[in-house]
């Protein structure tokens, strides 16, 4: 009789959450399904203006802006799968993930802590509710997505693998990724706003107003530029320099060294 290995592996995991009295749920792509699970929880009190920083290891990130003046904490445990499955886990306490968090004045600060008894492969996907009014500093990830929508005010955000998704977003914005792509959605940029986007390995996509008014550098030496605004120069191109409408305005770098750069008008 031959054994599959998939199904050797996964009659392995389920001998070992057995005996470790612990229940994994598989959270299919795209499930929006929720599964009662191993989480951190923390609510504290942060000003409109305020500054937050989180810093993870593996996991997916997402920050929302909501109408309250605090920031609420979710942190949840979960092991990577095969074919994009992540397991879940409800456990009495054993896989809880561990978050430091630190709070100074106007600046909270949260990073994932790992130890050595914990999965090499673990990771660990975070909700966070913030003022709509903020400054994220220091955004960071190693492997996993990161999203952050219905704010403005400042963020800096750097991730080696994965997508960044910004949604309804005012503001100045630095992203850098190494190998993933970028897509932005901004709104009422003003002269003084500066977006910086650069990738390694990975397409960029930047939807603004139509009524936007904004200079834009933008370079995609293995790809190519286009644009639904008219920038007056002949596209598509390898490297842009040009003006949105008017004279001054925000100011856009956009540069990927391998994929392509999208400029496209919020319907």
């Amino acid at each position: 009789m031959r054994w599959n290995v998939p199904l050797i592996c996964l009659l392995a995991l389920i001998s070992f959450l057995l005996m470790s009295c612990v229940v994994a749920l598989v959270d299919y792509p795209g499930s929006s399904t929720q599964f009662p699970s191993a989480q951190f929880h923390r609510v504290l009190s942060l000003k409109p203006g305020g500054t937050l920083s989180l810093v993870n290891n593996d996991g997916q990130i997402e920050i929302y802006g909501w109408d309250r003046e605090e920031v609420e904490i979710f942190a949840e445990y979960v092991f990577p799968g095969w074919q994009g499955y992540r397991l879940r886990v409800f456990s009495p306490g054993r896989f809880k993930p561990r978050v430091d968090v630190d709070k100074f004045e106007d600046f909270v600060k949260i990073k994932t802590r790992q130890t050595a008894d914990e999965p090499t492969r673990n990771a660990v996907d975070y909700d966070l509710n913030v003022p709509r009014s903020v400054i994220l500093k220091d955004i960071v990830g190693r492997r996993g997505d990161i999203r952050i929508g219905d704010l403005y005010g400042e963020a800096f955000i750097e991730l080696e693998e994965g997508e960044v998704r910004v949604e309804n977003f005012s503001g100045s914005l630095t992203i850098s990724v190494v190998r993933g792509s970028v897509i932005l959605e901004l709104l009422d940029l003003r002269s003084g706003d500066e977006i910086r986007a650069t990738t390694d390995e990975g397409d960029i996509t930047i939807y603004l107003q139509p009524e936007v008014e904004a200079h834009v550098e933008a370079r995609a030496p293995s790809g190519s530029i286009s644009s639904e605004f008219d920038l007056r120069v002949p596209l598509p191109a390898k490297e842009v320099s040009a003006q949105i409408k008017g004279e001054g305005g925000a100011f856009l770098f956009l540069e990927t060294s391998a994929g392509d750069i999208q400029i496209r008008k919020i319907e």
